[in-house]
């Protein structure tokens, strides 16, 4: 039969073409599929070619002979002007495509301008290459299986470059709008960090976790508020110094809702305060002791005032000094003179000057301390430091020197390193001190003090973002990126200094303002960053505006997870 074989050849294709970029569109932007769909995609496409295939071979078989009948007569002599064609098409395609990739070029150029083209030059490629093809064919026997067999693999083409148009479409869309991605990459972390927060409080609310049943039992009636002197049975018989860290600890918190005598109760508690191997169920019981009243444990106070010494582990010295210190003046003493012994042991120094000071207000004993070997000659310097902070505030006062000498023994830079915690405890004088050793180093590495800077949350935030704002463009690397950090901590006040950073031509800049807003967590910084966001994104949008845009949307997402 006499009819435009050619046309319905590349029909079917071009259906399946559609269909595929159609599909990977609607998954890209506004639904989602059954999960078999992503599952076996590869074998969906392969049935949408077979069914290509068989229409493929009904238009040939109807053809019949006349497969080449509506081609061009000069093509049977002349076929290389439609291979040319092709190959040009094919390079005005890739041109596009490769205009696509300079940073002037539009979002909407990936989304609309390359997708028509590439489809246009393709069909028109596969015209022109088919259309040889079927001439050739029509000479030869066996010309409709030989039509069919060498199509193969020009049709092949188009689920390929149709796969490749659907995601660029698709990610080019996401890309014009992160605001799109941001809710859904927000309520898996939220999740995550809803049930770390809730283990996390978990943990903090009790020294040991009850595990075993019996724990599980005694903790349900200490929490119930009400009185479980039913379970005094239960109770004496787990507060053995043999027993299950769990089960002995809530034993111990368990005897102030029984009505347990001292004669019983007191002796049992003292037993497992000398001999139970767990510091935290040590120090629990000797805190419970006072539920038998002070005149029952001024009776044994010399072992009480025994655990106050440098071979116990901190717990127990702390619940010792603080249980000694409700039983009258004279075990006060003992307690006061035993701390005071303990100032220059490392392991015990920081415990001791805080109880000293809190409980005993023997701040002068401390602070003389302090003065005393806050040099830099001095062996002990590093409990001096160590004991700054429990020093009241009206009492920290120390000359150039001293702060010197502090700012010498920065080891880490880390919050938890205790010459960190004292400059912090210095407040403006320990943030001017470093300031000065960022800018002019002369007692510490000018990284070191930047990391200090950033890890702690000072008060003066106006000082903070001057100095942040100025030392991201340090030379050294550690020095820009704790500085950056310190910047994006300062919060709204810092968001044009960080945009500007961000817009910069200088690409280190330009991972210093990255680095920035990914430490940002800030509320009030939200709706200036979503405004910015919105600004850099749309269709319009080039390479550049998406770089500062998803910067921007990374710096959203952490502060909503963070929020949750």
């Amino acid at each position: 039969m006499k009819f435009n074989a050619l046309r319905y050849l590349i029909l079917p294709w071009f259906v399946l073409f559609c269909s595929i970029i159609a599909a990977l569109v609607l998954d890209g932007t506004v639904i989602r599929f059954l999960p078999f769909v992503y599952e076996y995609y590869l074998a969906l496409i392969g049935a949408g070619a077979a069914i290509c295939l068989y229409f493929n071979f009904r238009t040939l078989t109807k053809a019949g002979i006349w497969i080449a009948h509506s081609l061009p007569t000069y093509l049977r002599t002349n076929p290389w002007w439609w291979f040319a064609r092709a190959a040009v098409a094919i390079a005005f395609a890739y041109i596009i495509y490769g205009m696509g990739k300079a940073d002037w070029a539009p979002v909407v150029w990936q989304a609309a301008v390359i997708p028509v083209v590439s489809m246009i030059c393709l069909f028109f490629a596969i015209r022109s290459l088919m259309g040889p093809v079927l001439v050739w064919c029509s000479r030869v026997a066996f010309s409709r299986i030989s039509a069919f067999i060498l199509s193969w693999p020009i049709f092949l083409l188009v689920p390929i470059v149709a796969l490749f148009l659907g995601r660029t479409i698709s990610t080019a869309y996401r890309e014009s709008r992160p605001d799109f991605a941001f809710s859904q990459r927000t309520l898996i972390p939220s999740e995550e960090s809803d049930q770390a927060s809730s283990s996390e409080e978990a943990t903090s609310a009790h020294a040991i976790q009850a595990s075993s049943p019996i724990a599980i039992e005694l903790k349900n009636a200490v929490e119930s508020g009400e009185s479980c002197n039913d379970k005094n049975k239960l109770v004496q018989r787990t507060l053995t110094a043999q027993g299950d860290a769990d089960s002995v600890y809530w034993a111990i918190k368990a005897v102030g809702c029984t009505e347990m005598k001292s004669v019983v109760g007191l002796p049992k508690l003292a037993d497992i305060m000398l001999k139970h191997p767990n510091s935290v169920v040590r120090a629990a019981a000797i805190s419970q002791m006072m539920k038998f009243g002070a005149a029952n444990v001024k009776q044994i106070g010399y072992l009480l005032v025994k655990r106050i010494t440098d071979k116990e582990p901190l717990p127990v010295i702390e619940a010792s000094s603080l249980v000694m210190l409700k039983l009258g003046e004279e075990e006060r003493a003992w307690v006061s003179k035993r701390l005071t012994n303990l100032l220059d042991t490392p392991k015990t120094s920081a415990l001791a000057s805080k109880i000293l000071v809190s409980e005993l207000k023997k701040e002068d004993v401390v602070n003389n301390f302090v003065a005393t070997n806050l040099s830099v000659e001095s062996s002990e310097k590093d409990l001096a430091i160590s004991m700054v902070c429990s020093l009241p505030e009206k009492a920290r006062h120390f000359n150039e020197e001293q702060i010197n000498v502090i700012v010498a023994s920065i080891k880490t830079g880390e919050a938890d390193d205790p010459a960190v915690k004292a400059l912090e405890c210095l407040g403006p004088v320990g943030l001017t001190a470093l300031q000065k050793e960022i800018f002019a180093p002369q007692q510490t590495d000018k990284s070191l003090a930047a990391r200090a800077f950033a890890e702690v949350e000072w008060k003066d935030s106006k000082s903070v973002l001057e100095t942040a704002s100025s030392c991201v463009h340090d030379k050294e690397n550690g020095v820009r990126e704790w500085c950056s950090q310190a910047l994006g901590q300062s919060g709204a006040p810092a968001i044009p200094n960080i945009l500007k950073l961000l817009k910069s031509d200088d690409e280190t800049m330009k991972a210093v303002a990255t680095r920035a807003l990914s430490f940002v967590d800030d509320p009030a910084a939200k709706d200036k960053l979503m405004e910015e966001r919105s600004k850099n994104s749309g269709w319009m949008a080039n390479k550049k505006n998406l770089e500062w845009a998803r910067a921007i949307d990374h710096a959203l997402v952490n502060m909503e997870v963070s929020q949750h």
